[in-house]
């Protein structure tokens, strides 16, 4: 009678499931921590309970982390797809977003004067 052997890419499969669960819990965990240290729900930040996908106030913070600065961008821009196209940190940029790139003026500079060129 012949012994069935696992296939050898079991001990891989297992390993690669093993991996992801701890990725999906420390990044849950570092999710509750923020919301806990900012004293905000969850769903101030992402989309919707679990998503990855971030409000402008989520990759505002994932940008810069801290929410300083924030209420002041959004009364001088309203939102962020009023520079990014789709959706808050975008690469592809409005018309309004390509002004300021041309002037220099990134997410790391808000807050401070305008650079010069």
């Amino acid at each position: 009678m012949k012994v069935r052997r696992p296939p050898k890419s079991r001990p891989r499969l297992v390993l690669m499931l093993a991996v992801t669960a701890v990725l999906v819990v420390t990044s849950a965990f570092a999710t509750q921590q923020i919301a806990t240290k900012e004293d905000l729900k969850c769903k101030v930040c992402h989309v919707k309970k679990g998503s990855k996908r971030f409000t402008d106030k989520g990759k505002y913070y994932e940008l810069k982390g801290t929410l300083v600065d924030y209420d002041l961008l959004i009364h001088v821009y309203k939102k962020c797809t009023a520079c990014h196209s789709r959706e808050p940190g975008d690469k592809t940029l409005t018309p309004k977003g390509e002004m300021l790139k041309e002037k220099g003026v990134t997410m790391e500079h808000f807050g401070k004067p305008v650079p010069e060129k």
